[in-house]
C-alpha cells in the first residue's frame, strides 16, 4: 500500500516531468549551454580532478559538452554504471572519451561493459546530480529507484551540484530521510550555492 509520502512524490514527479517535457528542443539546447557555462565557472568544478557526470536523456539538461570539456581540461571523468537494477545499485566507471559510450540500461548512454574501470566513490571530488526536481534548499526528487541516494552516500569527499532547468525548481520538494541533498543547484536562470549560505 502506498503511503501519503509516496503519493505526494508521485504527483510532484509527474508535475516536474511534464514541465521538463514541455520545453522545446531549442529551449533545451539554449538552457543547457547556459547551465554548462555556470558549472565550468564554478570553483568546485575548476578544482576538481575526478568528476562524476552523467549522460543525459533527451529531455534532461544536456551534458555531452560538459563531459567533453572535463576530459579536455585533463580531469578524470566517470559516469554511472548500473550493477544491480533491482537493488538500485550503481557504481562509477571511468571513461577516456565520449565516443566510448554505448546504449545501456533504460536506453541511456553508458560505459561499455567490456571497458569497465570502476572508481572508488571516495576518490570523486565533483558530482553532477540529475533529478526530476529540486528545491531552494538543495533537496532532490529523483525518479524513485534510489540509485543516486545510495551512491551519493558513498561520495563523502565530493561537491554535489545539480543541473536542472528552472522549471524543475520549487520552493519545497517532497522528501524523506533517505533523500540526498546537494551543495549547489544550477539552472539557466540561477546558481544556488548552499555551502556558502549555510556554513
Amino acid at each position: 500500500m502506498q503511503t501519503q509520502l509516496t503519493k505526494n512524490k508521485k504527483l510532484q514527479r509527474k508535475f516536474f516531468l511534464a514541465q521538463r517535457r514541455a520545453l522545446t528542443a531549442s529551449e533545451r539546447q539554449a538552457y543547457s549551454a547556459e547551465i554548462k557555462e555556470k558549472i565550468i565557472n564554478c570553483a568546485a568544478y575548476k578544482k576538481a580532478r575526478m568528476c562524476f557526470l552523467f549522460a543525459a536523456m533527451p529531455d534532461e539538461v544536456q551534458t555531452k559538452e560538459l563531459i567533453v570539456d572535463a576530459l579536455k581540461a585533463g580531469k578524470r571523468v566517470c559516469l554511472p554504471y548500473i550493477t544491480d537494477k533491482k537493488g538500485g545499485i550503481m557504481q562509477a566507471a571511468e571513461i577516456s572519451s565520449f565516443e566510448e559510450l554505448v546504449a545501456g540500461a533504460y536506453g541511456i548512454l553508458s560505459v561499455d561493459e567490456t571497458k569497465l574501470r570502476i572508481v572508488n566513490p571516495r576518490d570523486i571530488d565533483f558530482v553532477l546530480v540529475p533529478g526530476v526536481g529540486f528545491d531552494r534548499r538543495g533537496y532532490r526528487l529523483g525518479m524513485g529507484g534510489g540509485f543516486y541516494d545510495r551512491f551519493l552516500a558513498q561520495t563523502v569527499n565530493a561537491y554535489l551540484a545539480a543541473a536542472v532547468y528552472d522549471c524543475q525548481l520549487a520552493d519545497e520538494v517532497t522528501k524523506d530521510e533517505h533523500d540526498a541533498k546537494v551543495h549547489a543547484v544550477f539552472t539557466e536562470k540561477c546558481s544556488l550555492d548552499f555551502l556558502k549560505k549555510y556554513t
